[in-house]
């Protein structure tokens, strides 16, 4: 169970710069007219946030992982736990790498 959370700590550490990156170009893009949306995910079954900022998303994945970290379940018990967090951070991967191929 410890090599399952290092690797989702490590992901999310991956995760944490391209975040503010990416925060930063929507800030740019807000500040010149554009980027007039509510949240990054629409109506999301994975995340309880709704922001236009991807931190907000980093941070409930983080809150997640330092849960399933702290908890005494095992690998059997925290399954359904670790799904979800490794769609989230799929899901912020993707998002960003997407974000990132537009601003191309």
């Amino acid at each position: 169970m410890e090599n399952i959370v290092n690797s989702l700590e490590e992901n999310l550490k991956d995760l944490y710069r391209k975040a503010i990156d990416a925060d930063k170009y929507l800030n740019d893009l807000k500040k010149s007219g554009h980027g007039k949306f509510g949240s990054i995910f629409k109506e999301s079954d994975l995340f309880t946030v709704k922001s236009d900022k991807f931190m907000p998303y980093l941070e409930e994945t983080a809150e997640q992982i330092l849960t399933l970290k702290n908890s005494d379940k095992d690998l059997t018990n925290a399954k359904d736990d670790i799904e979800v967090i490794v769609k989230k951070l799929h899901l912020l991967h993707k998002t960003i790498a997407e974000l990132k191929n537009a601003l191309k």
